[in-house]
């Protein structure tokens, strides 16, 4: 009996892969069975009924809202949105779920290719307007892989040749003919792989790698003969060079990467990694696993006295799987079929845990996998970190990780910046707290080729003991310091940009001796959230509608008069505070999403969105014009910076900021330069003015000078919103 594959299948049924493997893992596919952690369908399987619609003769192929969000990469919300909006339009609702022809799917699916629609334009998932990509940064900047890569989409897309799986291991499998037979005294220019499968070509006992790739050799074959310019290149053998890896990712396309959470690692980054850990680590007889090794780029840039015998990876991507082991036998010369399906794995890491082995664990676990519903529910009956109502994915393989490390044994992982200050992920941050000794950050930044998320690497070993975070190396981005002082940890939040200078500053500005707090002193509301700005917001001021603010319209102190303008019916809006909080005589707007504290007075009764959110102080005694200079100070800054380091000002994080008790007097000084930074607009004086405000208030925090300046040296380049 023939076999196909999840994504053979999953055109035949015309369901999404998702929903194939749902059913798979349901048993709703006759004849179905689970070979080396993979699903096989017989090809005769029968299309299971979907038990979610009432069946007639008609419908059966009907595809549901849910898988054709799936197949766009868009999610669920947006569907219905679009619903909404007239761009989808359903064939068949039956109880409230709508249904859509595999004609009309094709069809609309045809008009996002064709570039007929902007809908996904704006959409950080380019599924059908990206195309293919080259990510350049995967390798080192003067590798030639590039130039393979770019010669090999151009002819796809200048040919507009149909490429899929089989098409691209074809591809990756001639270069990997090509590098395992360099160093032999046979010669070959392109074609190796027909050569091969035409029995012309001894692969010099590497057969069963080119084989694992090239599983239909009558679809390749056929491939070859039809596109055999893709087929010519010659490929030159780049020491640590995964020239292969980006043969596959850049074949692949971008969403379907985001969609099983994997975000390939550029090259400077692994070496980075790699370099920092065995700087002062011993290699000898240490065991190393990659848990999410990809296609083998951190195992391939391992140091070299590190003997193959200890170098285990494991993957889920079945395909990652057989290039990672063609690049263990390029740079190791290895030929032992068993040592590298032994040692290189094809299994859900977290159903296979190795319990205690490893010495060094290290990768880039993946980012904000799918599970589904029962994967959640499994996830959480075994790990500690797996809460809310999405698992984050690399929090789980963290905790999995740490499990599978000898005592003393040291993990390096690249990870988002999330990780140390999101709130979801406080129960790994506690494990980690209570078992771990961090070794070394690094704020990498956006590291990522088209992925706008913040990201470190970090350096942690297994130590079974509670952490005080001393001897953690920090590097910043611009400057690296050590920390050389026991400190107090929470796991509400990890923040390590302190250097011990600024630690001592930052405990003196926390001391509550004469300080009071927002916290159960103040109103905080939410802007207006529309669920449909495009239907609710307007730039044309009319008779019956007024200014609404973004959270783009502030600056400290003030706001510039918006060109959003809105009709106010709270009704119609989907989340919406009380109105006497948006028409409060004074209330304070700060900007949600910003990595600065920007606060702006407002006495006018104006509306606000919910890039855009308000707190109205109560405090007794204390004039709001007042704590509006204490939250735009650099030392609150300061403090929010050090202490949270987050790109969205929560209520949590204003809640704390210390707020110093002064005399009424003392005030009205104050408010005296509040009040020029409210009315005047001359960049110069209010520059003039605001460090002079800021030195009265670091008076009140009774801050030395030097300790003033330390807090001005570590805001070196900062944006002021003046």
């Amino acid at each position: 009996m023939q076999y196909l594959s999840v994504k053979d299948i999953s055109v035949k049924f015309k369901l999404s892969e998702r929903r194939v493997q749902q059913l798979c893992d349901a048993g709703r596919i006759e004849g179905v069975q689970r070979i080396s952690g993979v699903w096989v369908i017989p090809e005769n399987a029968k299309k299971p009924i979907d038990d979610r619609i009432i069946q007639s003769e008609h419908n059966s192929d009907m595809i549901s809202l849910t898988e054709l969000c799936s197949m766009l990469s868009i999610s669920a919300a947006t569907g219905r949105n679009w619903i909404k909006l007239g761009k989808l339009i359903p064939q068949e609702i039956v109880k409230r779920t709508a249904f859509f022809s595999a004609e009309y799917v094709n069809t609309f699916k045809e008009s996002l290719k064709d570039n007929n629609t902007t809908m996904l334009k704006s959409r950080r998932n380019k599924k059908y307007m990206s195309g293919n990509n080259i990510y350049n940064s995967y390798v080192s900047e003067n590798s030639l892989a590039g130039r393979y890569v770019q010669t090999i989409l151009d002819y796809i897309e200048s040919n507009n040749v149909s490429i899929g799986e089989i098409e691209i291991c074809a591809i990756v499998a001639e270069c990997a003919a090509q590098l395992l037979l360099r160093d032999t005294i046979f010669s070959f220019s392109g074609n190796c792989l027909q050569a091969y499968l035409d029995g012309c070509l001894d692969m010099n006992g590497y057969e069963f790698l080119i084989d694992d790739l090239v599983y239909d050799k009558d679809s390749v074959l056929k491939f070859i003969h039809k596109h055999p310019t893709l087929f010519e290149i010659t490929y030159r053998y780049e020491e640590n060079e995964d020239v292969l890896g980006l043969l596959y990712i850049s074949t692949k396309n971008f969403s379907s990467r985001k969609a099983s959470g994997a975000y390939y690692t550029p090259t400077k980054v692994v070496k980075r990694l790699c370099n920092k850990l065995f700087e002062k680590n011993s290699t000898a007889d240490k065991k190393i696993l990659d848990p999410c090794c990809g296609t083998g780029n951190f195992l391939i840039q391992l140091p070299n006295e590190i003997s193959v015998e200890n170098i285990f990876g494991n993957d889920i991507d079945e395909i990652s799987v057989k290039i990672t082991r063609i690049n263990l036998a390029i740079k190791f010369s290895n030929k032992d079929k068993k040592f590298l399906y032994e040692h290189i794995t094809n299994e859900d890491y977290l159903n296979h845990g190795f319990s205690g082995q490893f010495d060094f664990i290290i990768g880039n676990p993946p980012w904000g996998f799918d599970y589904t519903e029962n994967e959640k529910i499994n996830l959480r009956t075994k790990y500690v970190a797996a809460v809310g109502s999405n698992v984050e994915s690399y929090d789980v393989f963290i905790e999995q990780a740490i499990k599978d490390l000898s005592l003393n044994g040291v993990i390096s992982f690249v990870l988002p910046e999330a990780l140390l200050n999101v709130k979801t992920h406080m129960p790994i941050r506690k494990i980690l707290m209570e078992q771990c000794t961090f070794q070394y950050l690094d704020f990498l930044g956006n590291a990522f080729d088209k992925v706008q998320c913040p990201c470190i690497i970090f350096q942690f070993q297994f130590t079974n003991e509670l952490n005080c975070c001393l001897g953690l190396e920090v590097y910043d981005g611009r400057r690296q310091f050590k920390i050389d002082t026991v400190r107090d940890m929470s796991a509400e939040c990890f923040s390590f940009l302190t250097t011990d200078e600024e630690y001592a500053v930052l405990n003196k500005i926390i001391d509550p001796v004469g300080k009071c707090f927002l916290a159960d002193n103040a109103v905080f509301a939410l802007g207006i959230v529309t669920g449909n700005n495009k239907e609710y917001i307007s730039t044309i001021k009319k008779d019956f509608n007024e200014v609404v603010l973004k959270g783009s319209d502030l600056y400290k102190y003030y706001f510039n008069e918006s060109e959003n303008y809105i009709v106010y019916k709270p009704e119609l809006f989907q989340q919406v505070a009380p109105t006497e909080y948006y028409r409060a005589p004074e209330k304070l707007l700060y900007r949600f999403i910003c990595n600065q504290l920007v606060f702006a007075y407002d006495d006018h009764q104006t509306l606000s969105l919910n890039s855009c959110n308000l707190v109205i102080p109560h405090i007794k005694g204390l004039s709001i014009k007042y704590i509006l200079a204490i939250l735009n100070s650099r030392i609150a800054q300061f403090y929010f910076k050090k202490r949270f380091n987050s790109i969205k000002v929560l209520k949590s994080h204003i809640e704390q900021i210390p707020i110093p008790y002064i005399q009424k007097n003392q005030q009205e000084e104050i408010l005296k330069y509040v009040e020029i930074l409210l009315a005047d607009r001359d960049k110069d004086y209010i520059m003039k003015i605001y460090n002079e405000l800021d030195q009265k208030i670091a008076a009140i925090f009774n801050l030395t000078q030097n300790e003033y300046s330390i807090i001005l040296s570590s805001m070196n380049g900062e944006k002021l919103f003046l």
